[in-house]
């Protein structure tokens, strides 16, 4: 391992995202932490300064990986898990045998998402033709692909039709105060009805009672946020809800 990322100690915490329906996990979101950056953007703003951002964000997904597998057995029905990609890494030689050839991740491949983070600093990323081609092949691999943030950037839209997602994840700034702004809402329902038939619909931000109570009048399927679930180390009795 990289000496500077040995002394950065990073680990996974893990997220839940929840039916809204029935309360039941759909998935957890793996995120980065580490015992010297307050937050993870702070360390992958450095990895990025100092050339070391791919072999950071690989060593997240595997670590992430590694412990979902130890502490979810059941296999066929687990809940997904939500690992996040920048661009570059996709983009990267080496990333496509990385992911395929590890036994844990030939293992776990369907029930692992690859969700794109959208960095500003990789906003030029998305032009690369190739993009769409690596996506296509770690979809022939068994993974999800899901686009993060979504409605956060202009060029959002144009991505769920380019990329063709399997899961749409709107920023978080939908679900906060959702149940107070009617344009928000009128927002969240179009894309409620944008997805119903092929891509799953993710609202993030979900903080509040009544902006639960409102995402699921809305026909919202799947949420994350605070109100359901802090980023905390997965525990085994958390596979069930």
């Amino acid at each position: 391992m990289n000496v500077v990322l040995e002394k950065e100690a990073p680990f996974p915490v893990f997220q839940p995202l929840v039916h809204l329906t029935t309360g039941q996990f759909f998935g957890y979101e793996a995120l980065l932490r580490s015992a010297t950056h307050r937050t993870p953007e702070a360390l992958f703003r450095k990895a990025r300064a100092e050339g070391y951002l791919y072999e950071l964000d690989t060593l997240s997904m595997k670590k992430a990986i590694e412990s979902y597998s130890t502490r979810v057995t059941f296999l066929d029905h687990a809940p997904l898990l939500f690992v996040n990609v920048f661009p570059s890494t996709l983009l990267n030689p080496a990333f496509l045998s990385f992911i395929t050839e590890g036994c844990l991740f030939r293992l776990w491949s369907r029930r692992i998402v690859l969700e794109i983070n959208e960095a500003n600093e990789e906003d030029k990323m998305w032009e690369i033709r190739v993009l769409g081609q690596k996506i296509r092949e770690l979809r022939q691999h068994g993974f999800l692909i899901a686009l993060d943030d979504v409605g956060s950037g202009a060029a959002s839209l144009k991505k769920i039709v380019e990329y063709e997602p399997d899961i749409v994840k709107l920023d978080r700034y939908f679900g906060k105060q959702l149940s107070s702004i009617p344009n928000k809402q009128k927002l969240v329902s179009l894309f409620v009805q944008y997805c119903h038939d092929h891509t799953q619909l993710v609202l993030e931000g979900i903080e509040e009672p009544e902006d639960l109570a409102v995402a699921l009048a809305l026909g919202v399927p799947v949420g994350q946020g605070f109100l359901l679930g802090h980023p905390e180390p997965l525990q085994a009795t958390q596979q069930r809800r």
